[in-house]
């Protein structure tokens, strides 16, 4: 296969460089024809020189930027997973082991995944994972102004330990939501619509969900839940699927006067005041090597 690689040489312990990757790339039978380091990059790669394959060597931010940007694209993706959490690669059941993910490439089925679209009135984004609202977006914001870093464990268990922290002293905030037509509004500590099973530091707050399925799980945890995600912080995992409200759909409008929301765990902070999103899918936008 032709082969473009992104890489993100800070991702994770960064302890990878890029003639490793391709030198792995190339032992497993493949051409690497280009490398870039910026997704901004990528596509006018491509432009110069189709591939038959987008490697993308990095975390999970790396990933659901070069998802986004590939939306509509013919070509397919494949994950060498550098990062902290890696949601979307453990979504995938992608081997940990990058040799094992290179020499599948040639007998792997192109699996389907579904992208989402969020927007305000006035921008619209695309998300890969998810996009939330309340505790979760409170711990990002929390977590940039953190600069030390340790493994791959401290650095999971130290945003575990903040989501624990910030769900048990949130105030519930009024959201309200129509979701294919339905009301669920309400008083709510978290509000995530998720694409993937998988949250932030490996939190498994939406076990249903299927990137592959073109709908979105809506996971909305009140005052009543916050048990729950005690829980969920500690283990990483919930009690039952059910053990937060999960509504299923294609379209969401949330208004809400919460100042921030995380677009793939990134930062979207909006005007004082009432703001009102709309989300909606785009089934099978990209596909993953599996």
């Amino acid at each position: 296969m032709r082969v473009a690689l992104l890489h993100n040489p800070t991702a994770g312990g960064e302890d990878h460089s890029d003639a490793e990757l391709i030198e792995l790339v190339t032992r497993s039978g493949h051409e690497v024809v280009h490398v870039v380091t910026r997704v901004s990059e990528l596509t006018a790669a491509l432009h110069r020189a189709p591939c038959d394959l987008v490697v993308v060597a990095g975390g999970d931010g790396t990933v659901g930027r070069a998802a986004c940007e590939l939306a509509g694209w013919r070509v397919p993706l494949s994950i060498f997973a550098l990062g902290t959490a890696n949601n979307t690669a453990r979504s995938l059941s992608l081997p940990a082991v990058h040799k094992q993910v290179a020499r599948s490439w040639n007998a792997a089925a192109r699996v389907p995944f579904d992208l989402g679209l969020l927007g305000d009135g006035s921008v619209r984004r695309r998300f890969a994972e998810g996009v939330g609202w309340g505790v979760f977006a409170s711990v990002v914001a929390t977590a940039k102004e953190r600069r030390d870093r340790g493994s791959v464990h401290k650095t999971l268990k130290r945003d575990r330990k903040l989501f624990q922290t910030t769900s048990g002293d949130a105030k519930a905030q009024n959201f309200a939501i129509q979701i294919d037509g339905r009301d669920v509004s309400g008083d709510y500590l978290l509000v995530e619509v998720m694409n993937v099973p998988l949250l932030g530091p490996r939190l498994r707050v939406s076990p249903l969900s299927d990137a592959s399925d073109g709908v979105f799980e809506l996971i909305l945890a009140a005052s009543e839940h916050r048990d729950s995600l005690d829980e969920l912080a500690r283990t990483g995992e919930l009690a039952t699927p059910l053990a937060l409200r999960v509504e299923r759909g294609k379209q969401i409008r949330i208004e809400t006067a919460a100042p921030l929301a995380h677009v793939d765990g990134r930062l979207w902070r909006r005007a004082p005041g009432t703001n009102v999103f709309d989300v909606s899918v785009e089934p099978s936008a990209i596909q993953y090597l599996r």
